[in-house]
């Protein structure tokens, strides 16, 4: 199983590149901070306390005049503590280790010195170096946070969780034209106008929106012009097939067969320029409306009844769904026109859900196609002559894939075990489609 380590979508890897830089600059600039500033002012710090330590250890060693060593004691509140048993001063004992002052301290006065922080009523060092283990050394500092590395930790916290919502909404941005762009494109392969999209943001995208908004115009035009063009070739058509079929009704009997043979090819290419039209003319104009696809079905079936014999619907209660209406009666007229002309009586139709799908299934009891002809059905103009038999365009089965995907559905066809073909057509229940 390959695993997905990057996100494929262009708004998650911008994200993901953008954060990964925040988090990056926030951790140098924490570790910069802490260097250079944090760490700098704590060896400062030791730097004075040990220069009055060995001060104050000079003195004692070198019987420096007593009132001058008391009032350099009381000038910087320095104080020794010689620790004699296990009992320690009521401050060291509650003092608190400082690793931080420790490591600058034994820079100072050697390795073994120990540094500890007193929280009482001012902020006290204790300091116990390597010469002298048995003396501590107990002087006020002033002002100090001792928190400074957890206040530095939750301030760049703050300043990176602010950036990245700054991050995500910059991506958001850009990405947003893109998404629209990809609605849009969608809209125009199942053959709806999108609308001119609202030129907005960089100006690379400005102009990628210019240019597929110019797209987008030329290729609706294209497809008016064709609608125009095969709407005219159709009713010029008719007007001679229509006087064919007029000339036919005065021969004679002794031309009865080829007076019917005569009249059901103008029939058919009456019929083949119905499905030209069709297949221009697929329902991409048609507003969707909320409804029962049963109640739909129900009335295809019916009027198929008026013409064919043997068909039958077994449907199953399925939750309302937006759909339109002319083009699914289109597409449910073509199925089943397909599965009497081309298959065998009776024709079932049947329906079927599950928590997300919706599935229409027309089945015949006819020979079925080949695997070959199957994979190639719903091609414009491809006839499964081969396996079935029979006349047409071969639009039919395009003109119905074409409404299926409009409904963000597919079609199937399946050659049923028991005999016969199968047509499933598969709606999901969210609608991807807008």
């Amino acid at each position: 199983m390959k695993v997905q380590i990057f996100p494929k979508s262009f708004f998650g890897r911008n994200a993901l590149m953008i954060a990964t830089l925040l988090v990056i600059s926030q951790m140098i600039s924490f570790v910069t901070v802490q260097h250079f500033v944090v760490d700098k002012k704590n060896r400062t710090i030791m730097y004075l306390v040990t220069n009055q330590i060995k001060l104050q250890y000079l003195g004692a060693e070198n019987d420096i005049p007593k009132n001058l060593s008391v009032g350099f004691s009381e000038t910087t509140e320095l104080e020794l503590f010689w620790i004699n048993s296990g009992l320690l001063p009521d401050g060291l004992a509650e003092a608190e280790a400082h690793p931080a002052f420790t490591k600058a301290a034994t820079e100072f006065l050697g390795d073994g010195t120990e540094v500890r922080i007193e929280l009482s009523d001012r902020v006290y060092v204790w300091v116990n170096e390597p010469v002298h283990p048995k003396y501590w050394i107990r002087m006020p500092i002033g002002e100090y946070d001792g928190s400074a590395p957890l206040s530095l930790l939750i301030f760049s916290t703050v300043i990176l969780f602010l950036s990245l919502i700054g991050a995500w909404a910059l991506v958001k941005q850009l990405h947003r034209p893109l998404k629209r762009l990809a609605f849009a494109a969608r809209e125009i392969g199942r053959g709806d106008y999108p609308g001119k999209l609202k030129e907005t943001g960089p100006q690379e995208l400005v102009d990628v929106t210019s240019t597929f908004n110019q797209m987008a115009a030329d290729i609706h035009q294209l497809e008016e012009d064709r609608t125009l063009l095969l709407a005219g070739i159709s009713h010029d058509l008719r007007t001679p097939i229509t006087r064919i079929r007029l000339s036919c009704e005065f021969l004679s009997t002794q031309d009865e067969e080829l007076k019917q043979g005569l009249i059901a090819d103008t029939q058919d290419m009456d019929d083949i320029i119905d499905q030209f039209i069709g297949y221009v003319r697929f329902g991409s104009e048609e507003a969707k409306e909320l409804g029962d696809l049963n109640d739909l079905i129900e009335q295809v079936v019916s009027a198929a009844n008026k013409q064919h014999e043997g068909i039958k619907t077994e449907l199953s209660k399925i939750p309302k769904i937006k759909f339109k209406p002319l083009a699914m009666k289109r597409l449910l007229s073509n199925l089943i026109e397909n599965a009497f002309r081309y298959g065998k009586a009776p024709v079932i139709v049947l329906t079927q859900h599950t928590a997300e799908i919706i599935q229409i299934i027309v089945r015949d009891h006819g020979k079925g196609i080949l695997d070959l002809d199957r994979e190639r059905l719903f091609q414009p103009f491809a006839r499964g002559d081969k396996a079935r038999g029979g006349k047409g365009s071969g639009l039919g089965l395009a003109i119905v894939q074409r409404i299926a995907e409009m409904h963000g559905g597919t079609i199937q066809l399946e050659n049923h075990p028991k005999g016969g073909l199968e047509a499933q057509l598969t709606i999901p229940l969210s609608d991807k489609s807008h």
